[in-house]
């Protein structure tokens, strides 16, 4: 009886360190990393840097595909003469067609990675102070959470605060 008296005990010290010494027990929160990229005016910019970016190698990339394609045509009509060299020219120009492929997936990832990397340690910021003002004890991404009640979801807290910093930082 006392072995289980003094294992509760302990539960409740322990529980009550934890808690901030509250009765309203732990305050535990999930926030949505993809939700707040995607909805937050800083992810929107980021994400429209990105399309653009993305527009302008696609530009590139397709212009290039019309001149392999305009060549492929036109070999068929080639004298046998200057064939070879013709066919020579189009398997140049379908390798530069490949290494400037790669190296555009190479940069728009980069990139992509970049602005990434720069929201997620803004956002990180803002779910501490978000977490601190509310007195969370502890606030996980909502990917790694197999399960929680939409009741903790903090995103669109933090969705708010963090467009209300970035308002701030414009005016400024």
């Amino acid at each position: 009886m006392k072995a289980v008296l003094g294992l509760v005990l302990a539960g409740s010290i322990i529980l009550s360190s934890l808690t901030g010494c509250t009765a309203e027990g732990p305050k535990i929160a999930v926030v949505d990393m993809g939700r707040v990229i995607g909805e937050s005016q800083e992810g929107k910019k980021a994400n429209a840097e990105l399309e653009a970016l993305l527009k302008e190698k696609r530009a590139a990339v397709s212009q290039k595909a019309e001149e392999i394609d305009k060549l492929k045509k036109s070999l068929d009509k080639e004298p046998a003469a200057t064939r070879k060299s013709r066919e020579d020219e189009l398997v140049r120009m379908s390798a530069e067609y490949q290494k400037m492929v790669a190296a555009y997936e190479t940069e728009v990832q980069k990139k992509a990675s970049e602005l990434r990397g720069g929201l997620l340690k803004e956002i990180k910021s803002i779910v501490d102070t978000v977490a601190t003002e509310e007195k969370y004890v502890v606030v996980l991404n909502a990917d790694s959470a197999s399960f929680f009640q939409k009741t903790i979801d903090i995103s669109d807290k933090v969705i708010r605060k963090y467009n209300e910093l970035q308002g701030a930082k414009g005016s400024e």
